[in-house]
């Protein structure tokens, strides 16, 4: 595949919630319940004739009985469900459906004040409100009494996923959903629910937290304090550009984040790669490292000179000098680059196993559902890059994100490159 869509990594900056390409827009003005519910099963009808026509293989994971038989349920059940129950019920059927490109999109209006992350421990509040302190950097340990295995599982169920590793991206992200949660029936009040955490020091804590609406959460005071971007490890101070590069002297390493598959028209994509190697030239490199951790994709194609050049470095191109970093958030045309890597190059790969399938659907369309005012992702082609089947592709050396290591501003990943021996061995390999 030589062109896919940007998988978004960020939803605002707390929940990370937009997660697909499209948005449902502003909330709708309700109609009379037995009108809105017609035209619910209207666009769910809509949904079961066009999608098994519109997608490449609908029909790869589940059977069309199995995807007939859940639109029957669905739409049997209509007149017992709200709006949100029905949203989550039809998340929940496309997502049965076993290709994370066909998704979508539901957009919450209120969540809980909470940035969450999965970290080797578990799923662990980043930050939140100084009323719930007493919550910040502890584990999740349930929700309203309901265990956080549960909780994964019931999140798991409506998001399109076809690994682990996108599991553990994007439930922390929709987790703070208010009106997620109770559709899910994991609080039973969507204003207010409880959250407890097992402490650093090995306690319990519990705190009542009220939701806010979106624009709410976006103003609230956070209580973990704010940091200087210099003090950020690099991975997350160039996050937000699509691409960069720093050198760093005392390693003699030459670190370069590719955060997106996309040609910036103010800052070419040749023009910065020729500054690459131009830095290459100048400066002493023992080690090139391509990040691609926080990579969800776009033109796989951009990338693609770069790799031939690097490929035919016979300085750079060797073992113990080519590193690549992957992650949980590298999908699609990210994946591609990152298989061309390893495939052309002598590159070493770190880091954790790819949101991404090496084998995948994609080359996304839409289909809008015009009363529910939503879009439906799905793919209109297959790609087959490797042999077998593989959920993700995993790295050479495994390396995970600690609590830890975020709290003390570290990077365990590069720090495991740098600490390889001259023959291009991890310590202790």
């Amino acid at each position: 595949m030589r062109r896919s869509p940007i998988f978004p990594t960020i939803f605002l900056t707390v929940l990370a919630l937009a997660v697909w390409a499209a948005s449902c827009g502003a909330p709708r003005k309700a109609a009379e319940p037995a009108l809105e519910q017609a035209q619910w099963a209207e666009d769910l009808d809509l949904l079961a004739k066009e999608l098994p026509a519109r997608h490449k293989n609908l029909f790869f994971k589940i059977t069309e009985e199995e995807f007939r038989a859940g639109v029957d349920d669905l739409k049997g059940r209509i007149p017992k469900l709200d709006r949100t129950g029905f949203l989550l019920d039809l998340a929940r059927l496309v997502a049965s459906i076993g290709d994370s490109h066909t998704s979508l999109t539901i957009m919450p209006q209120k969540a809980f004040p909470l940035k969450l992350y999965w970290f080797e421990e578990g799923i662990c509040v980043v930050d939140t409100t100084p009323e719930c302190a007493e919550l910040l950097n502890g584990r999740l340990e349930s929700v309203d009494g309901h265990p956080i295995e549960e909780v994964v599982r019931a999140f798991a169920g409506i998001i399109p996923h076809d690994n682990d590793a996108q599991v553990k991206d994007f439930v922390p992200r929709f987790l703070a959903s208010s009106e997620h949660l109770r559709g899910l029936g994991l609080v039973a009040d969507a204003d207010e629910a409880a959250f407890t955490v097992r402490t650093p020091e090995g306690g319990a804590a519990t705190a009542k937290m009220k939701s806010l609406p979106l624009t709410e959460v976006r103003a609230v005071s956070w209580t973990a304090p704010a940091l200087e971007p210099s003090r950020l490890p690099l991975y997350r101070r160039t996050a937000g550009s699509a691409y960069e590069s720093a050198y760093l002297p005392e390693s003699r390493t030459l670190y370069f984040a590719y955060n997106s598959c996309r040609d910036l028209p103010d800052r070419p994509f040749r023009e910065f790669t020729a500054g690459v190697w131009d830095t290459i030239r100048k400066n002493p490199v023992d080690r090139l490292v391509i990040d691609l951790r926080n990579n969800g994709g776009g033109d796989s194609s951009i990338f693609d000179p770069f790799i031939g050049e690097l490929a035919a470095d016979t300085e750079l191109n060797r073992k113990g000098r080519l590193f690549v970093i992957l992650g949980r958030r590298t999908f699609s045309s990210a994946i591609l680059n990152a298989l061309d890597l390893r495939k052309k190059t002598e590159a070493v790969f770190y880091g954790e196993p790819t949101g991404g399938k090496p084998n995948h659907y994609g080359e996304i369309e839409t289909l809008t559902l015009p009363n529910l005012g939503l879009k439906v992702s799905y793919s209109t082609k297959y790609f087959q890059f490797v042999e077998g089947d593989d959920p993700s592709m995993t790295p050479d050396v495994l390396v995970e994100l600690s609590l830890d290591d975020h709290l003390a501003l570290r990077d365990p990943v590069l720090e495991a490159i740098l600490g390889r021996d001259a023959g291009g061995r991890p310590p202790g390999l």
